[in-house]
């Protein structure tokens, strides 16, 4: 006689199969759509990049700026860097704007400016005025601009800002500190 008894371990074996295989389905799933979403991702975030304008990243450094002469057209003395680029900036990619606010016009300001380029410019070597074939401004090198001001005069102005600008970089604005008795030689930095 044969006794039977009734078991279920293969019906917990079976199950637990199951389970596995859905497991196993819908991880594959899963994966297969976050896959396909980073890539597609990546795909357009190329695209973005190769239609952007490569930036320079460069950004004016400061190193001397002082009054170099007063009287009929006033000069400022500026020495600079780029120390942050990584290849040459053309001299017509970098400009300057000094903005001066006239003292006493009771609530009305006018601001005054002057403007120009970097064509000037020279290495320590050069005076600074005379334009040299001086065409780029190579990474970490000083250079040295006489900036020669017609509108703004230093002698009669409250408050001044020079402004340089690097074309697809970024822009300084530095704060002039004139004071109420400017002198040849005097630091504005």
């Amino acid at each position: 006689m044969h006794r039977r008894t009734k078991s279920e371990d293969a019906e917990v074996g079976t199950s637990a199969m199951i389970i596995f295989i859905t497991i196993v389905l819908a991880s594959s799933i899963i994966s297969s759509i976050i896959i396909g979403v980073s890539g597609n991702v990546f795909s357009k975030s190329k695209a973005d990049a190769q239609q952007n304008y490569p930036s320079l990243n460069g950004i004016v450094n400061v190193v001397i700026l002082e009054i170099h002469s007063l009287g009929a057209d006033d000069e400022l003395h500026l020495v600079f860097e780029l120390p942050y680029v990584e290849n040459p900036v053309p001299d017509e990619d970098v400009s300057w704007i000094l903005l001066c606010v006239p003292p006493n016009q009771g609530v009305k300001s006018t601001v005054q400016f002057d403007e120009g380029d970097f064509s000037t410019a020279t290495t320590l070597d050069g005076d600074g005025l005379t334009a040299l074939p001086l065409v780029d401004f190579e990474p970490g090198v000083n250079y040295r601009m006489i900036i020669q001001l017609e509108t703004c005069n230093i002698e009669e102005i409250d408050e001044a800002k020079l402004v340089v600008i690097v074309d697809r970089g970024r822009t300084l604005e530095k704060r002039l500190d004139i004071g109420t008795s400017p002198y040849e030689g005097k630091d504005l930095n």
